[in-house]
């Protein structure tokens, strides 16, 4: 068994991508960072790092990690125990930081039972996901309102809500990223609006394109505003723009402990196909 950092992005794709589209959904962030990084040479300008494990000359698994955020873990089928074992233990004999892991709920918990052997640090559950997937939307009832692509003038709105949103799912969006955020988002022309009389009252952003896939993410909802089905009429209209503009599927994350998203995304014709687990650990580096 081979575990080694690509450096060439384009090698890193020939090997990788074949084997992270048999679970195309569950791997819409690491094809969806690779799609960015292939196709805008200014994403993630602090770096990042290709990790691949081979065997006999296939590649068997995939893990990668942009600037200092957490480790990413495919989700790759019969792929034994031992491979994240060794995947943790590569990292660690060659000092590389690993602030966190996140990834498919199995293997993550093997990456952070031998990281915390390694290194004898302890791991804090960040957030429990489930990743869901939509191939058909359901018939939903109309909401008051319509959906709206934010335009410049909305930049200051799009920032205020970022890093509201930031605070309601327990990541702290600087008022410098929200910013920056806002703007990449309005120029890529992928943050929309419900706009019920002209004014704004939920948002939502298409991220990542995979293949055959658009990932949503950032739907927020003012505390005003909320209860009146906005967000459901959000997500529903963007997921239906987004197939008719020639995707597949639209794939999301949720935190697996807020029912009232999750039972809004089951609602508009999402299904569960994984489940994911962040774990950070107590120091960034080892010793």
């Amino acid at each position: 068994m081979d575990i080694k950092l690509e450096v060439s992005l384009a090698n890193y794709k020939k090997s990788v991508e074949s084997l992270l589209m048999e679970r195309e959904a569950s791997n819409n962030l690491m094809l969806g960072i690779l799609d960015r990084l292939a196709n805008d040479s200014d994403s993630y300008k602090e770096g990042f790092h290709l990790g691949l494990v081979e065997q006999n000359g296939e590649t068997i698994y995939a893990f990668m990690q942009t600037s200092t955020n957490n480790w990413i873990l495919a989700d790759v089928g019969n792929v034994h125990n031992n491979v994240i074992r060794q995947v943790a233990a590569f990292l660690y004999n060659r000092n590389v930081v690993v602030p966190g892991v996140l990834g498919p709920t199995e293997k993550a918990e093997i990456f952070k039972k031998e990281w915390e052997r390694l290194t004898q640090l302890q791991a804090t559950i960040e957030m429990k996901q489930l990743i869901y997937q939509l191939d058909q939307l359901n018939e939903i009832s109309e909401t008051k309102g319509e959906l709206h692509e934010a335009k410049p003038k909305d930049r200051t709105l799009v920032k205020k809500w970022l890093m509201q949103f930031g605070v309601a799912v327990s990541e702290n969006i600087s008022e410098e990223d929200a910013d920056q955020m806002a703007q990449s988002f309005i120029s890529n022309r992928t943050i929309y609006f419900w706009v019920v009389e002209g004014n704004p009252v939920s948002m939502v952003n298409r991220s990542r394109k995979t293949k055959n896939g658009a990932t949503l993410n950032a739907v927020f909802t003012p505390e005003e505003y909320k209860r009146n089905g906005y967000a459901t009429a959000t997500v529903a209209k963007l997921t239906e723009k987004l197939l008719k503009d020639g995707f597949k599927f639209c794939s999301l994350y949720t935190d697996q402990a807020n029912s009232t998203s999750n039972s809004i995304y089951k609602k508009i014709g999402y299904y569960e196909v994984a489940s994911s687990i962040v774990y950070t650990f107590n120091n960034r580096h080892h010793l």
